[in-house]
């Protein structure tokens, strides 16, 4: 049995959680990672995630594998901004704007725990950052999926990546354009992490 383990990817190995796998693009072709904490380029102003890894169920990540090729095919790259998020980071964010309209209290499980959500952008074909409706967790009115009050190519953009990601089978949140769930997302547990 020891065999096994020298054949398993580095990345299960070093996941927080065994049942969370490390996005790579090896699994979700041309993902490009700008994960926001782990940087101070986040509503914070601090790093929240030791390291710049995004991690997701399985089931998430295969359904992200098939949003990738369908983007690839319009000439477009998958960014995610987070991914699985430990309940410390989402103290650290509530803190930093408590308001419930746009984060879960504390209190409450976030979507995010249970390794089914996930917040994305998009690139070019070369992996440049495109112009979206509004930055990341820029909690106002851009951020919601009206977009008649953002340039006309960024909310196109927008409703490519909304309309891939329904298709394939993730629901959204009308508030924010770039958070996506897995449909059955409250079917699955917070995950803590170690």
């Amino acid at each position: 049995m020891w065999w096994i383990l020298l054949f398993l990817p580095s990345a299960a190995l070093a996941s927080p959680d065994e049942r969370l796998v490390e996005v790579t693009p090896e699994n979700v072709p041309g993902v490009v990672l700008d994960l926001r904490y782990a940087t101070t380029n986040n509503i914070t102003g601090k790093v929240l995630y030791p390291e710049a890894k995004a991690y997701l169920r399985p089931e998430t990540i295969r359904k992200l594998r098939r949003v990738a090729r369908d983007l690839e095919e319009k000439g477009y790259r998958l960014v995610i901004w987070d991914a699985w998020r430990p309940a410390s980071a989402q103290r650290a964010l509530w803190k930093a704007k408590p308001d419930g309209k746009f984060l879960t209290p504390p209190a409450k499980i976030s979507r995010h725990r249970r390794g089914t959500s996930v917040d994305l952008s998009l690139a070019d074909k070369e992996g440049k950052i495109l112009q979206m409706p509004s930055n990341f967790d820029e909690f106002n009115a851009k951020a919601d999926e009206d977009f008649s009050d953002v340039p006309k190519e960024a909310a196109n953009r927008a409703r490519i990546l909304r309309k891939i990601m329904f298709n394939v089978g993730f629901s959204g949140v009308p508030d924010e354009w770039w958070h996506y769930d897995l449909r059955d997302w409250a079917d699955y547990e917070p995950i803590e992490g170690k």
